[in-house]
């Protein structure tokens, strides 16, 4: 590349979709060019030729270029050359009312898309799976916890289905930043283009380029009642839309995160932990211990967390050193961008493949969790009152049995009060609770 300090052995190959991307832009350009009569039919035949090839192929050695350099924008000249070294056409017409920057941020925005489309499939492959567990185990109870202590039971279903939402909603959020992506400044965004870029391409270059990219993208709206050019300055001295996106992604991955803590948690043993469910084992988990399974998965979602917290804090530091008038720093962020939602989705789509849908229940563990667990107390204090529940509780604790087998009220009492079905429905745990509260 030209004037750029190039310090990373990672090429331009290694982002196919960001080639695809200029190729779409170049070929949306000479077309608008060419409606403008800008430049010749036969010189934007040639151009959009060249494009229609390199997006097909999106390899080349001229891309053998490093990807992180300083701020980006020698790539507009290394397509330009390599566009014209293709086609003859000249370089000037290549770039006919276009600057680096401009086209820089608007393949940025194409790119960020396109990845967004292709991995957080795996995202929603992990939401599903997450869905059909909460299904499979609906009817299977177990005992809450709260700060690590035994509440009242919950059914797995319910567990399941709360992981599933959580991602779901993170999920939700990325879509919905989607919108600040589909917003291209292509033909609008430096303070100096205004002395070159012909009234009307803009407009133009972006619709080709919607049809050619198949997403919607669309002109900031603009407010005419600020003051003049406040937009397109705003457009070029500092764009917050990758703190956007990260910020986003890393409570995806945050909630990914979380729920990998808890299957580290619930499967932890194999004797003297939780043990109320076994995850896959996919590789030996001890060379002097027999049988171990490590949470290898569960580890490594959280090693993707932390990866992701890193870029972030990285967006944020950069988004702060855009100085007046240019966004010399988003570069590498960008790239980081595409490396945290490819590193999601693959790896959400591993730990479906490799741990979620595998996960089992312990039938014994969670039956004798239920049995002996402590919380059942508070069913007592609610009917009984306080003073009876305490002193059942000290009973208990003393003689090393649980509520159910204290025998504190006749069998078809102690049935109805502590009988466990009642907890796979909230509503009816609700209802009993109503109809058998203590009163004085």
């Amino acid at each position: 590349m030209m004037n750029s300090i190039l310090f990373s052995k990672r090429s331009l190959n290694s982002y196919p979709l960001f080639i695809q991307s200029y190729a779409e832009i170049k070929k949306a350009a000479a077309k608008a060019n060419k409606d403008l009569g800008c430049i010749t039919e036969e010189a934007a035949g040639k151009i959009i030729s060249c494009c229609d090839k390199l997006k097909e192929s999106p390899q080349s050695k001229i891309f053998e270029t490093q990807a992180w350099c300083i701020d980006g924008v020698d790539f507009n000249f290394l397509f330009n050359s390599f566009i014209s070294a293709e086609t003859g056409v000249q370089v000037d017409l290549v770039n006919k009312n276009q600057i680096a920057n401009d086209v820089l941020q608007t393949a940025q925005n194409l790119t960020v898309l396109k990845y967004l489309d292709v991995h957080m499939f795996g995202v929603e492959t992990l939401i599903r799976a997450l869905r059909e567990k909460s299904i499979e185990f609906q009817d299977t109870l177990h005992i809450g916890r709260s700060h690590m202590q035994e509440s009242l039971p919950v059914t797995w279903g319910g567990v399941f289905g709360a992981m599933a939402l959580s991602i779901q909603k993170a999920l939700e959020e990325i879509n919905n930043v989607r919108e600040v992506f589909l917003e291209v400044y292509l033909g609008a965004t430096p303070i100096d283009q205004f002395a070159v870029c012909a009234p009307g391409f803009s407009s133009l270059a972006i619709e080709y380029l919607r049809r050619y990219s198949h997403f919607g993208l669309r002109k900031p709206k603009i407010d005419f009642s600020d003051q003049p050019n406040t937009y397109y300055i705003a457009s070029i001295e500092g764009n917050d839309k990758f703190v956007r996106l990260l910020g986003f992604l890393r409570l995806l991955a945050l909630n990914i995160a979380r729920i990998s803590n808890d299957l580290y948690l619930y499967s932890s043993g194999p004797r003297c932990g939780i043990s109320e469910l076994s995850l896959p084992a996919i590789a030996p988990g001890s060379t002097i211990m027999p049988g171990k399974i490590n949470p290898s998965m569960p580890e490594l979602m959280l090693q993707v967390f932390h990866q992701t917290m890193s870029i972030d804090q990285m967006a944020c530091f950069s988004y702060v050193e855009e100085d007046i008038d240019l966004e010399p720093t988003n570069n590498p962020v960008f790239f980081d961008s595409l490396e945290i939602i490819e590193v999601i989705g693959r790896g959400s789509s591993k730990f479906v493949e490799k741990c979620v849908q595998g996960i089992s229940l312990k039938p014994f563990e969670n039956s004798e969790h239920l049995r002996n667990s402590a919380s059942l107390i508070a069913i007592v204090k609610h009917i009984f009152g306080n003073k009876t529940a305490s002193q059942v509780a000290e009973y208990c604790l003393d003689r090393e049995v649980s509520v159910i087998e204290l025998g504190f009220a006749n069998s078809n009492n102690v049935s109805t009060i502590l009988g466990l079905e009642k907890f796979k429905n909230p509503q009816e745990v609700k209802a009993f609770l109503a109809e058998n509260g203590y009163k004085d």
